[in-house]
């Protein structure tokens, strides 16, 4: 799951503690899902979506006293929001784990949360994008290791009969405008 220098299982257990202890609605989005859904790969990183609502103070506060302390902010994309888009946070074990945590701000963000599915990871059930999600996600990042994310997701559904939504995939392709990115897969793995 990481690089020996850095503690991403430890942070992982951390990140899931503070999520308890608030009860805050989240999905983890990136690596992890791609784990679960996809091809096995190393990652260095833990990224989460979250419905904060007027209770960011008291995850930031869970996640300090797990002495995960926030780094820097991505926006707000909104002057008058007072909340970040993302907020990066940093272990301070070890070599520092990055925890990105995005604000759940858009209806995606939301649908991402609530259609989130139940895993094991590292003996802890947690809430991960589906595999649809993660795909948009990834096609939207679109760098080459998120190609090949896409990729191996497609092929492990694919191959334990687990189809996918594609109303899902096309309504946020769509909504993102990335149906060109969607199309190759579309014209391989849609089966009528």
């Amino acid at each position: 799951m990481s690089r020996p220098d850095l503690d991403v299982q430890g942070t992982f257990r951390s990140v899931v503690e503070a999520l308890q202890e608030t009860g805050l609605p989240y999905a983890f989005i990136g690596a992890l899902p791609i784990l679960a859904w996809g091809r096995v790969r190393a990652t260095t990183d833990i990224d989460l979506v979250v419905a904060v609502g007027s209770s960011w103070a008291r995850l930031e506060q869970a996640l300090g006293d797990r002495d995960i302390r926030r780094s820097r902010d991505v926006g707000p994309a909104d002057p008058a929001d007072p909340l970040p888009d993302i907020a990066t946070f940093r272990s301070r074990r070890a070599a520092g784990t990055r925890v990105d945590v995005f604000i759940a701000k858009t209806d995606f963000e939301q649908a991402v949360i609530e259609s989130a599915r139940a895993a094991d990871v590292l003996g802890v059930s947690v809430r991960l994008a589906r595999p649809e999600a993660s795909i948009i996600y990834k096609l939207l990042a679109a760098r080459p290791r998120d190609v090949d994310d896409v990729e191996g997701v497609f092929e492990a559904r694919t191959a334990a009969q687990d189809p996918l939504d594609w109303g899902f995939l096309e309504r946020w392709a769509t909504a993102w405008g990335i149906t060109d990115r969607l199309e190759p897969y579309r014209a391989r793995f849609r089966r009528p």
